[in-house]
Parts: structure tokens; C-alpha cells; sequence
């Protein structure tokens, strides 16, 4: 089995630079950061506050392109260290959060200050109770129409009036289809769009907005996965307890257990070596 480097850049910010060029040479998770609110893992610097202020800081700052929020959990970092498209999305990011509980407690131990799991299902609270005015045209990339429907009309209800809220579900593989992607990052584009939630999974959703820059205009972007049909109420969430103890892996392995067995049982073992190589050269520098 060849060794797996730990996934983040010496410097994310510059391959912000190198690769964005002068239109999106200021990153908005930059312009918003404190550093006591903020740890860095793996090469990444990771948001630690609350997820009001963390979309808050993300809306308020303006730029060219898109402005994604990713919520990192381990299957991410598992993922990072080999899918180099994946790393430009998250170097890229206007912020990351820690939403798996092992990198909370990673952080914490890491920073020895408080570290808050900011996940999908937070980030979305933020916005469908009571719409602020940066999600005032709003998107939905859904997995199912049931889901963004039902989200749809909850907004509606919450004030956004007809037409303020569109969607779509891509069909398998739309991330490697150009055509579907231009006319997707079009139809965004035309539509307004201020806030882009991608409830599609990762890593096709980071990587998808990532390619698509500019031609989706300058929404602010939730990269939700799951959570997205969750907060519709389609598919269950594991109890508070289970959450906060960092148990929820195993609600989700035994609500679709053929679907995570490899996710959980297989790859996800492989993070405790990238984690011991980075705590390793934290220590070095």
C-alpha cells in the first residue's frame, strides 16, 4: 500500500494565489479571520466559532466568484490526501468548519482552546427559519426534488416570495459532464443567485463550484451534502446524545449500512495515520 501524505498545501493561501489569479486573489476565509477563532489542521485553517458568525463574515465579504463554506469531517481529510482537484476546492474555500467530532477534539487538543462542530445542518439553521438579506435569491442543488421543494416552500414561508427560490437534481456523473455544467452554472448564474446550497455530497459538490468559478456569478455557498434532505425531513438524524458524543457515524452506518461499510470500516482507519503525520510535523516546525 503506497503512504498517503497528510492532504493540506505548506500554504493553501498562496494556492489560492497561484491558481485563482488576480480576479479572486483575495480569499474571503482570509479577510474574515481571527486568528483566535481559527486552528490550523492538516494545512488548512479551520473556523472554530459560531456558524452565525461564520456565514455572517462570509456574506459581508464581497469577491469574484463563488464564496464556499466547507465543513470538513474525516471521510474529507481521507479524501484530500489523494484527489488533488478536492484540495484546490478546499484551499479555495472563503471558510471551513470542523464538523466530525474527531477534529473537533483534534483542534482542541491542538490550539487548547474551545472548538465548536459547525456542520451542513447548522449552516442551513442559519438561513431557513428567517432568510437574512444574503439569501435573498437562493438555489438549491438537491440529491431529490422532494427535498428542495419542501425547502422551497418553507423559505416562501419564511418571506422569500415566488420565484425567489429555484432548484435542480443533477443526474449521476453531472460533475464530469461539461455541457450539463455549463447550462447549470448558467441557469444559477441567470437566476440571481446570492445563496448556492449543494446538497449533492462530497467531494462533487466542492469540486463541481470550484471549476465552475465565476460563471456562477458571486453567491455565498453551503456545501451541505446530506443535511440538505435532512432539514427537509426525507432522511432521519441521529439523536442529540449521539451527536454530541460523536456517535453519529453509527446512526448513519445503520440507516444505510451496505452504502458506509467501506466509508467507515475501510477508509475512514486511514485518518489516524494522516493525523499522527500531522500533529508530527507540527511538532518539527
Amino acid at each position: 500500500m503506497r503512504d498517503v501524505e497528510a492532504p493540506g498545501p505548506a500554504d493553501p493561501e498562496a494556492a489560492w494565489q497561484d491558481r485563482a489569479g488576480p480576479d479572486r486573489s483575495a480569499s474571503p476565509g482570509r479577510g474574515a479571520s481571527d486568528p483566535s477563532t481559527t486552528v490550523t489542521l492538516f494545512g488548512y485553517s479551520f473556523h472554530t466559532g459560531s456558524a452565525p458568525a461564520i456565514v455572517a463574515a462570509v456574506a459581508a465579504h464581497h469577491a469574484v466568484g463563488p464564496r464556499t463554506i466547507v465543513t470538513a469531517n474525516v471521510d474529507h481529510i481521507v479524501q484530500l490526501a489523494e484527489d488533488a482537484d478536492f484540495r484546490d476546492a478546499y484551499a479555495r474555500a472563503a471558510a471551513r468548519t470542523l464538523d466530525g467530532m474527531p477534529l473537533v477534539w483534534l483542534a482542541r487538543a491542538t490550539s487548547g482552546r474551545p472548538a465548536e462542530r459547525i456542520t451542513g445542518h447548522d449552516l442551513l439553521a442559519c438561513v431557513l427559519a428567517d432568510p437574512p438579506p444574503f439569501a435573498r435569491r437562493v438555489f438549491f442543488v438537491a440529491a431529490r426534488q422532494d427535498a428542495a421543494d419542501t425547502l422551497t416552500t418553507r423559505l416562501q414561508a419564511a418571506g422569500l416570495p415566488d420565484g425567489a427560490v429555484a432548484s435542480a437534481v443533477p443526474p449521476f456523473g453531472f460533475e464530469d459532464d461539461a455541457s450539463y455544467g455549463r447550462a447549470l452554472a448558467e441557469r444559477i448564474r441567470t437566476h440571481g443567485t446570492t445563496l448556492l446550497v449543494m446538497g449533492v455530497g462530497a467531494p462533487k459538490s466542492e469540486i463541481w463550484v470550484d471549476r465552475q468559478g465565476r460563471a456562477l456569478g458571486n453567491p455565498v455557498v453551503f456545501c451541505v451534502g446530506e443535511a440538505l434532505s435532512v432539514a427537509a425531513g426525507y432522511v432521519p438524524r441521529a439523536p442529540w446524545l449521539m451527536q454530541r458524543l460523536g456517535l453519529e457515524w453509527v446512526f448513519r452506518f445503520l440507516c444505510a449500512p451496505r452504502r458506509l461499510f467501506r466509508r467507515y470500516f475501510i477508509e475512514s482507519w486511514r485518518f489516524i495515520g494522516i493525523a499522527a503525520r500531522d500533529r508530527a510535523s507540527g511538532r518539527r516546525d
